[in-house]
C-alpha cells in the first residue's frame, strides 16, 4: 500500500511513496472560505506543495484518481506539533516590530513554537515557551514553518504567495501579523534588560542620527545642531547611540555630543532605560526606544505615519513638501541618495530638510515637558 506524507512547510505539501502504480488527485483547501487554493493530479513516488506559504487553516485531500474515492483527509491543526517561525530579516526594527507575534502565535495555538532571529540574545531570557536557534541551524521533524520577512519576485514585485497584504501600505508590524494568520496589536515585545545603572552623573538625552540611506536621515543641514544645542542650554548632556560614529557618508554629527562606543546592545539599552528622552530617525534604534517603552520622538518624512506605531512623538514633512516614498516605492538600497521623485533637482529630502529644529522642539514639549525646564 502506498504512503501517503504531508506537513506545512514553506506551504502545504504532500508526498506520496509506494511500490503501486496509482494517480492521485490533490486537493489543498483554505477552511475559511472552502475554496480549493491548489488541486494537483500526481503519481505514487511524486510530490506537490502549494506556492502559498503564510499561514493557511488548510485542509489536504487525496482521491484515488480512478474512481474518485477520499483515500485521506487532513485538517491543519499545529497543537502540541513542532512549528519553526523564522525572520529572514537581520534589522532591528523588523525584529522587535515582529516579535510579539510568535509568542502571539504560540499562545494561541498552543504548539511547540521554535524561532530564529539574528538577535536571539535580546528574548531568549523572556520567553521561556520558545525554543530559540540560530538562522543557519537545521530544524527537523516539523509540523509547519512559516519565514516572516518582506518578500520580492525577481521583477521586484512583491511575493504575494509569501506576503499576504503590500506591506509598504500598512504599519511595519502587521505584516508579520497577516504572514502568521493573526489580528495586528502593536504589542512591545519583551526584552532581556540588565540594569547597568545610570551612566552618566548628568541627566542626557539620547539621539540616533544615523541611517541605512540618505532619505531617513533629518536633512535639515541645521536641525540636529540647533536641537542638541537647546537640548544642552536646558543642561542636559546629549547622547549619541548611532554605531556609525560621528562622521558616516558626509553627515557629521554635532559637536558637544557623547558618543557611546559600538558594542553590546545592552549597554545601548542602559542608556536608553535611564534617558529623558530618544530621538531619532527612521532606525532600528526608535523601534528599540519604543520596545522599552521609553519616550520616544521620530523624524521621518520619507515614510507614512502609518508606518511607525503610533504611541511614539513623531514629526513628519510639512503638508506642502513630498513625502512618503517609501510607501509607494520599492526602496533601492544600492542608491544611497535613493529620492524617487526629486532626485538631483531642488526638492531633493525636501521632506525633511523642510522640518525645522524648532518643529521638533514644539512637538516634543506639547507632549513630554523635560524635567529642568520645558522644552
Amino acid at each position: 500500500m502506498n504512503q501517503i506524507h504531508f506537513h506545512f512547510v514553506d506551504g502545504a505539501f504532500v508526498e506520496i511513496t509506494g511500490d503501486i502504480d496509482e494517480e492521485y488527485s490533490v486537493q489543498f483547501i483554505d477552511t475559511r472560505t472552502n475554496a480549493i487554493v491548489h488541486q494537483a493530479q500526481i503519481k505514487n513516488n511524486h510530490w506537490v506543495r502549494t506556492s502559498r506559504q503564510y499561514f493557511t487553516p488548510w485542509q489536504i485531500k487525496v482521491f484515488k484518481l480512478d474512481n474518485n474515492e477520499l483515500l485521506f483527509s487532513h485538517q491543519y491543526d499545529c497543537k502540541a506539533k513542532r512549528v519553526y517561525i523564522a525572520f529572514e530579516s537581520k534589522a532591528l526594527g523588523d525584529t522587535l516590530a515582529w516579535f510579539q507575534l510568535v509568542d502571539d502565535f504560540q499562545q494561541k495555538h498552543q504548539c511547540e513554537l521554535i524561532c530564529s532571529t539574528f538577535m536571539n540574545s535580546l528574548f531568549k531570557a523572556r520567553y521561556p515557551n520558545i525554543q530559540f536557534v540560530k538562522p543557519s541551524e537545521t530544524v527537523h521533524n516539523l509540523y509547519a514553518m512559516y519565514r516572516v520577512g518582506w518578500f520580492y519576485l525577481p521583477n521586484g514585485e512583491i511575493d504575494f504567495n509569501k506576503n499576504v497584504s503590500n506591506f509598504r501600505r500598512q504599519t511595519l508590524g502587521a505584516s508579520a501579523a497577516d504572514i502568521l494568520g493573526l489580528p495586528y496589536l502593536p504589542m512591545r515585545p519583551k526584552l532581556h534588560v540588565v540594569d547597568r545603572g545610570k551612566p552618566l552623573i548628568d541627566d542626557y538625552v539620547c539621539i540616533a542620527f544615523h541611517s541605512t540611506a540618505q532619505a531617513k536621515y533629518w536633512n535639515n543641514p541645521n536641525g540636529w545642531t540647533d536641537l542638541v544645542n537647546h537640548f544642552r542650554k536646558q543642561g542636559y548632556q546629549v547622547v549619541l547611540l548611532s554605531k556609525e560614529g560621528m562622521t558616516y557618508m558626509g553627515n557629521q554629527v554635532p559637536d558637544d555630543v557623547i558618543q557611546v562606543p559600538p558594542g553590546d546592545i545592552g549597554i545601548i539599552m542602559n542608556y536608553l532605560i535611564h534617558a529623558k528622552i530618544f530621538v531619532g530617525i527612521g532606525s532600528g534604534l526608535s523601534w528599540l526606544s519604543w520596545a522599552l517603552n521609553r519616550p520616544t520622538c521620530v523624524i521621518s518624512g520619507f515614510s507614512e505615519p502609518y508606518t511607525e506605531v503610533s504611541d511614539v512623538i513623531r514629526i513628519g514633512a510639512n503638508e506642502e513638501n513630498c513625502s512618503g516614498c517609501f510607501n509607494r516605492y520599492p526602496m533601492d538600497a544600492g542608491d544611497w541618495n535613493w529620492c524617487p521623485d526629486h532626485q538631483n533637482t531642488l526638492r531633493m529630502f525636501e521632506c525633511t530638510r523642510n522640518i525645522s529644529a524648532q518643529q521638533v522642539i514644539d512637538k516634543i514639549s506639547a507632549h513630554l515637558p523635560l524635567g529642568k525646564d520645558t522644552l
